[in-house]
């Protein structure tokens, strides 16, 4: 249940100790939460940090019927933020399940419990502000540099085969596009790629 957390501290080098690793066990919890589940509600405190074992979450903006999707969230990545949790700020944003998700969790009382008894807590902390940074600088990057077709062949890179279970409506909101304007870019893809299939080899 927890390898694949345990390999997201290795590859952020942060080292668990064997005391350290039994009270993260203690303090950690596990559920299966289904499909188009809100499980961070805009403008209200946060409560819950989330590692995603398997499945895919939308960040959204929750504005009319849809409000806009801000990014994708999949297996083996953080989802919540530990600033706000740490803080009891309302969250300006919403986490809506865009599968049925397998996670592990922790309540705010753990994380404060890790962060006064272990280095662990700390590390955490740290790491996940640093990823933070890093997801706001590069997305903001990516909407400068890249046009709303490469955007979206670098979102079904990079997204696992859940991307397909999402809505058209949420993934054209993330590229800032129209559903017809992706329904366009989706024919021009197909079509590149039936071309290649007859290609000489």
């Amino acid at each position: 249940m927890l390898d694949l957390l345990i390999n997201w501290f290795k590859e952020n080098n942060i080292f668990v100790a064997p005391d350290e690793f039994e009270l993260l066990k203690q303090h950690t919890y596990h559920a299966v939460i289904p499909k188009n589940t809100i499980i961070m509600q805009q403008g209200r405190a946060v409560e819950k940090l989330y590692f995603i074992n398997s499945g895919l979450v939308r960040l959204c903006r929750q504005h009319g019927d849809d409000g806009t999707t801000i990014a994708f969230i999949k297996e083996n990545e953080f989802a919540s933020t530990i600033i706000y949790l740490l803080n009891q700020v309302p969250s300006p944003c919403a986490l809506e399940t865009c599968t049925d998700l397998e996670v592990l969790y922790w309540e705010r009382s753990d994380i404060v419990y890790l962060k006064e008894h272990t280095a662990l807590g700390n590390h955490l902390e740290t790491a996940l502000t640093e990823i933070l940074l890093t997801w706001l600088q590069d997305r903001e990057v990516d909407k400068l540099s890249l046009d709303p077709e490469k955007r979206y062949k670098k979102l079904i890179r990079t997204m696992p085969a859940g991307l397909q279970q999402v809505p058209a409506k949420h993934i054209a909101s993330y590229l800032g596009i129209h559903t017809d304007s992706l329904s366009r870019i989706r024919k021009r893809l197909n079509k590149r790629i039936d071309n290649c299939q007859f290609l000489p080899r």
